[in-house]
């Protein structure tokens, strides 16, 4: 079986960098940055284009999506970044003024927005508080939840710290509650095991620049049976209705499943990226990913505790994720170690909770001992 740290030698960063970024940016592989440049080649001379590998590579990369979600190829569309995909499911919703959806508190912006723009409808958005250490408590979200919710929104991975939330009981409290669940899955799709028709959850969004190391302008979509008949498609194209292009009678015989929300053409570069990183993080396995990104956070962990530093992630083992972040104390300190990490070419990122940290499959001990050599100078 192929293993994680055996596609090391895939990425050219390993050569000089200890990368711990990934909640961050995913870097390419060489399969990855060659199959962009193979659709570069193509575009130089579009006479000879095989458009037929455009098609196959939609095919595959909802194939892709699908084994990596535990879901449905038919339900997998593609929209061009997380914010899109939040603005899909805001705007398809048939709301009435009085409404409300429950989102948890210090999530990711994009996360909201599209939901705080409902206003003009008379939705409103009910925030939930942390509980007493600031973590996300699913009873405080079950409490604010009423007749009048019509979407709980959530990440399942939060991109502060790596607090993971529990998708069987989020899908549960929905399903029992009769709202959607959406959930914002860009810092688990691909660093952990995930199960869409096990959990039930409605909709799993995406970016692709992170862990599905795909760049930027690819945002996957999972949907349930049930989000694919209660969300409307609400910016349209060709590729919405069973018709071809030159067929003008333009009526609205809107395509099965999720492809009713694709509009038009689909970024052939980012698609050819995802899915030779996909075949990567197939071959690497989830799972298998999950148990060797914690056993290096654990030696993370011990060292930094060892060194005076202090965890400001959850520790509890059903709420770890691939993320963890940690505190010298103050903000001015963390930042100092930031840059001392980036100028010894080890990785990481300064956010609200510390230092981030974000080691992926193919990382290992000498990447956390580099960075654990620089955190004790």
């Amino acid at each position: 079986m192929t293993t994680g740290l055996s596609l090391r030698g895939e990425f050219p960063v390993t050569e000089d960098w200890a990368y711990l970024n990934h909640a961050t940016h995913g870097p390419f592989s060489r399969r990855t940055s060659a199959a962009v440049a193979r659709v570069a080649e193509a575009f130089s001379c579009p006479p000879t284009m095989d458009n037929r590998a455009r098609e196959e590579a939609i095919v595959r990369a909802r194939e892709n999506v699908a084994a990596l979600v535990g879901g449905d190829p038919n339900r997998v569309a593609f929209v061009g970044n997380l914010g899109d995909a939040m603005g899909l499911c805001a705007a398809g919703i048939d709301w009435r003024a009085g409404d409300n959806v429950v989102i948890p508190r210090d999530e990711f912006p994009s996360v909201v927005y599209a939901f705080l723009n409902l206003q003009d409808k008379g939705v409103t958005v009910r925030f939930v508080d942390k509980d007493a250490n600031g973590y996300t408590d699913l009873s405080r979200i079950a409490e604010a939840i009423d007749r009048r919710t019509r979407a709980l929104v959530i990440s399942h991975v939060e991109f502060m710290d790596g607090f993971r939330n529990d998708l069987a009981a989020i899908g549960r409290l929905a399903q029992e509650r009769g709202v959607l669940s959406i959930v914002d899955a860009t810092q688990s799709m691909g660093s952990l095991p995930i199960d869409a028709r096990g959990t039930g959850i409605d909709v799993l969004a995406a970016h692709g620049y992170k862990w599905l190391m795909a760049s930027y302008g690819f945002g996957p979509i999972h949907f349930s049976r049930r989000a694919i008949e209660q969300i409307r498609p609400v910016y349209v194209g060709r590729l919405s209705v069973n018709k071809g292009f030159e067929d003008l009678d333009y009526a609205l015989d809107w395509r099965e499943g999720a492809l009713r929300f694709q509009t038009g053409g689909i970024n052939w570069f980012a698609l050819a990226a995802f899915n030779a990183s996909a075949e990567l993080i197939r071959a690497a396995d989830p799972v298998q990913t999950e148990r060797h990104t914690l056993a290096l956070l654990d030696r993370l962990v011990s060292g930094l505790t060892e060194r005076g530093y202090r965890i400001t992630s959850s520790l509890e083992p059903e709420k770890r994720s691939p993320i963890i972040s940690f505190t010298a104390g103050y903000r001015e300190a963390d930042a100092a170690l930031v840059a001392r990490l980036a100028a010894r070419k080890v990785a990481v990122s300064l956010r609200g909770r510390g230092v981030r940290v974000s080691p992926y499959f193919y990382n290992n001990d000498e990447d956390v001992e580099r960075l654990l050599a620089a955190a004790g100078e």
